[in-house]
């Protein structure tokens, strides 16, 4: 005869009590096990963190002032786009899902320093994100030389 003893019941449970083995421990899912399921970052239950939304930071490190910028995300999807250096300088900040442009209808410009760029509010896995496509331009409107480190920091590049 076999004797299987797992769980209490058959039922999900919400108790890591009920768990009968000394190596089993109730997952996410509410069944125990020797290897339970575990929520990831998004929260979601055996997931792969690929739906996660929050917020990416984009920074910068320049020693000259910026006037306006544009750039593409590889991946995910750009919900919205906005605080950092670029709000705080007054510049106007728009956003497609993958692309985000902002300008100063003024001359205002973000003075040169480092700090966070831009925040953007995203959808997909922020591990693989990265921003290509970069543009950065002077109150003239000509380039600004300037290179992506670490996927995320836009640094100038005399």
């Amino acid at each position: 005869m076999l004797l299987f003893i797992g769980c209490g019941s058959s039922n999900s449970s919400t108790n890591s009590s009920d768990c009968l083995f000394l190596n089993e421990s109730l997952g996410c899912d509410g069944n125990c096990s020797t290897t339970p399921l575990k929520n990831d970052e998004c929260g979601i239950c055996d997931g792969d963190g690929s739906t996660c939304e929050g917020l990416w930071n984009v920074y910068y490190d320049v020693s000259v002032p910026i006037a306006g910028f544009q750039f593409e995300v590889n991946e995910g999807n750009i919900i919205n786009a906005s605080g950092g250096a670029a709000t705080e300088a007054g510049l106007s900040v728009s956003n497609s899902p993958s692309t985000v442009l902002a300008f100063s209808f003024s001359g205002a410009t973000i003075p040169p320093g480092t700090g966070t760029l831009i925040s953007l509010e995203i959808t997909g896995d922020s591990n693989s994100f990265c921003i290509k496509d970069l543009v950065l331009s002077n109150i003239g409107g000509d380039s600004i030389p300037a290179i992506i480190e670490n996927c995320n920091t836009i640094k100038y590049s005399e």
